[in-house]
């Protein structure tokens, strides 16, 4: 046979070359369970030597699985959703699955339609982070979807799978931290006001206030956005106020740069005019003087415990009846950031 360039071979070719037919050149390439070791080799030797490369489009056309996965987040420019990515990458594309990463700017009408975007192309599964767990648009989108699916760090009023950090726990454990060091006004910056993560965290204050004897102050609690810009905004406003708070909980990666552009310009310094803890570790966190106290996850391992799950509801047609959450620890990784408060 005369050679072929690579983008003009054909299906049919390699079976000729591997001596098999096209059903077993696509279960090969498709991963399928039970063909025989000695076709597969012969298989990935006739791919190799012909240089051929599946057609994806043409491979959907005879089989109703792409073997694809979406993964539909809230904010591009969020370092842990990369690293979420990375870990869900990690067991998909060992198990023959594309992971199709979207960003969907915490926008509801987006996530919907990102969903039917991923269901017209036939995906096998997906994982969400939403804005709102309570949109009533998202959440008809995701129950008429019918596909299986896992919530990333975020929870809904549905039979559906939740895997996240235990933030309640995380926060707790830094709260008591600072009040063990004597702070009474702790204010907390945080976003994501509709989802499990910040009532969590919002809980997780509250109740260790008030363990402690301590009334929440409301105006303490900015719970709106994730961004730098309301990171810097929100501690300006908390460290002009007439009883500015002794200790803060900075609790999203993009806020943290803004807290300390913050105290930057209003000439305050950590931790002698203010204490402070961030959400999860980062570079900068680790990079400043002094270093940052952290509420630290793995969130590589959160994409490797969604994209195993999932992988387990496709292939065994698995489906509860029932809303399971599953949740990864957290730690508090003690640095300089935190001071007692003088008597």
């Amino acid at each position: 046979m005369s050679p072929s360039s690579p983008l003009r071979i054909t299906v049919q070719e390699v079976a000729d070359r591997a001596g098999v037919s096209i059903g077993t050149v696509s279960r090969v390439v498709n991963n399928v369970p039970g063909v025989r070791p000695a076709y597969v080799k012969k298989v990935q030797a006739a791919i190799d030597e012909l240089g051929w490369s599946p057609n994806i489009a043409a491979q959907n056309i005879r089989s109703p699985s792409l073997r694809m996965i979406g993964f539909i987040f809230s904010d591009i420019r969020n370092s842990l959703y990369s690293s979420m990515t990375k870990g869900a990458e990690e067991v998909l594309s060992t198990r023959g699955y594309l992971l199709v990463t979207a960003s969907s700017d915490g926008n509801p009408e987006r996530e919907v339609a990102l969903m039917d975007f991923f269901k017209r192309r036939r995906a096998d599964g997906m994982i969400l982070t939403i804005q709102d767990e309570n949109n009533s648009a998202v959440l008809s989108a995701i129950s008429n979807w019918g596909i299986p699916h896992v919530m990333m760090e975020r929870e809904i009023p549905m039979n559906s799978v939740s895997i996240g950090a235990d933030h309640f726990h995380g926060t707790r454990q830094a709260v008591e931290y600072l009040l063990g060091l004597g702070h009474r006004r702790i204010a907390l910056i945080t976003g994501g006001r509709g989802t499990k993560v910040a009532r969590d965290r919002v809980r997780a204050l509250e109740e260790a206030l008030r363990s402690a004897g301590i009334e929440p102050d409301p105006t303490l609690f900015c719970l709106d956005s994730f961004s730098a810009e309301y990171g810097l905004s929100q501690t300006q406003r908390l460290m002009n106020m007439k009883e500015p708070p002794t200790a803060l909980l900075s609790m999203g990666v993009r806020l943290l740069p803004g807290v300390l552009e913050a105290l930057q310009l209003i000439g305050k310094r950590i931790p002698d005019d203010l204490s402070l803890i961030c959400g999860n570790d980062t570079d900068i966190a680790r990079i400043v003087t002094p270093q940052i106290t952290a509420v630290r996850y793995d969130a590589l391992a959160l994409g490797r415990m969604a994209a195993e799950n999932l992988i387990d509801q496709i292939e065994n047609r698995t489906h509860e009846d029932k809303s399971v959450r599953i949740e990864i620890p957290t730690e508090l990784i003690l640095r300089q950031s935190c001071r007692r408060v003088p008597s």
